[in-house]
């Protein structure tokens, strides 16, 4: 009896999936990941952990300040990508489409560890400029005690928890791989 219902559970699981779509869906997000983080050597693992922490990976999500899609790209940020790369500006519009958000995404997260490379961890850094901007992660480095971790040191209590959940899911998400 027990196999029955398993197998019954399965298969109305695998039913939901073909007739939503989720499953097709989640193939996307991780087509798009996967594709904007080997572009830009970023691990697909490290822009996932973001996207659940920004929008838990809803592609359609807008946030309180303007923030645009999955990862919450700030039209700003688009702007600043398009000049840096040579490319259009994208529309709000063109900002939900997931290729295009995960590409500025994973470009915008890369600058952050470009910069902050000569550190001994450069995550904690690369994530802190994802989400509260270069120039206030420029002004704490200068202010870290020493023997204080950057990420336990982070002035903006959202940032640093920001920092530390994207850090332990990713952590997570390595270990069980």
């Amino acid at each position: 009896m027990r196999t029955y219902l398993s197998t019954r559970k399965l298969f109305f699981l695998a039913l939901l999936t073909v007739f939503t779509g989720v499953g097709l869906w989640t193939h996307r997000i991780d087509r798009a990941l996967w594709t904007a983080g080997r572009r830009h050597q970023v691990d697909p693992q490290l822009l996932r952990a973001v996207a659940m922490q920004e929008s838990r990976m809803n592609p359609k999500a807008v946030g309180a300040a303007g923030e645009i899609g999955m990862m919450q790209i700030m039209p700003n940020t688009a702007k600043h990508w398009a000049q840096r790369t040579n490319q259009p500006i994208p529309s709000e519009k063109e900002l939900f489409r997931l290729r295009t958000n995960t590409e500025i995404s994973a470009w915008y997260l890369r600058q952050g560890l470009d910069e902050f490379a000569h550190m001994e961890d450069p995550w904690p850094y690369a994530l802190a400029y994802y989400n509260a901007g270069p120039s206030r992660v420029r002004t704490w480095v200068t202010q870290v005690p020493e023997g204080i971790a950057f990420a336990d040191f982070i002035p903006f209590p959202s940032t640093r928890k920001y920092v530390k959940n994207i850090l332990a899911m990713y952590r997570r998400e390595t270990d069980d791989n």
